[in-house]
């Protein structure tokens, strides 16, 4: 199999790199109005949630940048609110409301785009206090970890997320859950918009092996 180039990812806590990262996934979800309306990740106890919550939960993972910008909160505080390093963003899972507010407040420059409403505010609060707090996700070993951070994060410089959502079951892009380095590949040069992600044979495989944990923890 042939060996590709690794894409460089940004250097953490650079701003200008982290709103360029903003900028791309908003080209890419205006592009697409079907992004209006997000299906619940499949970890959520979504039929147990509030309609506050459900609000909550649209804003936190699609339009904290505004209605159908695609860009959410979870760009840097991760799918169940753990924080990243990375861009030296804080875990929000359970967080109380007086630190809440001073980041929307200013506390965090790089939330400066955001302008919820207050009510918008509040849902996304009562999202990231009452629900997050509940998610339990798989643990991955070493080969899993890695592909997840390439598809959340490393490949196109935007990561598979960007299309396939942050659960893999699709949003521009199908859903790919359970799909084999086989199909990865295929779909690499067989898909025009793929054409900027340049992975290894190792990458790949990492990334499989992610897809296939997603499938099976969606399975049981």
């Amino acid at each position: 199999m042939q060996q590709h180039k690794k894409f460089e990812w940004y250097t953490p806590f650079r701003k200008t790199a982290v709103v360029s990262l903003f900028a791309g996934l908003a080209l890419v979800a205006t592009g697409n109005a079907a992004l209006a309306e997000m299906e619940p990740p499949w970890f959520l106890p979504f039929d147990e949630m509030t309609e506050q919550q459900k609000r909550g939960m649209q804003i936190y993972y699609h339009d904290a940048g505004g209605v159908g910008s695609g860009i959410g909160c979870v760009d840097c505080h991760g799918d169940i609110g753990q924080g990243s390093i990375d861009v030296g963003a804080p875990a929000t899972s359970g967080a109380i409301r007086a630190t809440f507010d001073t980041m929307m407040d200013g506390g965090a420059e790089l939330m400066s785009f955001m302008t919820l409403k207050p009510k918008e505010r509040d849902d996304v609060f009562s999202f990231i206090n009452q629900v997050l707090p509940r998610v339990k996700r798989p643990t991955y070993g070493p080969e899993e970890t890695a592909g997840k951070k390439i598809y959340e994060e490393l490949a196109g410089g935007v990561g598979c997320q960007a299309c396939h959502g942050m659960d893999a079951a699709g949003i521009i892009g199908p859903d790919i859950r359970g799909k084999d380095p086989v199909a990865i590949l295929g779909a690499m040069k067989a898909v025009p918009d793929m054409g900027i992600i340049e992975l290894t044979e190792v990458e790949v495989d990492q990334v499989a092996a992610y897809l296939r944990a997603l499938h099976e923890a969606e399975s049981h």
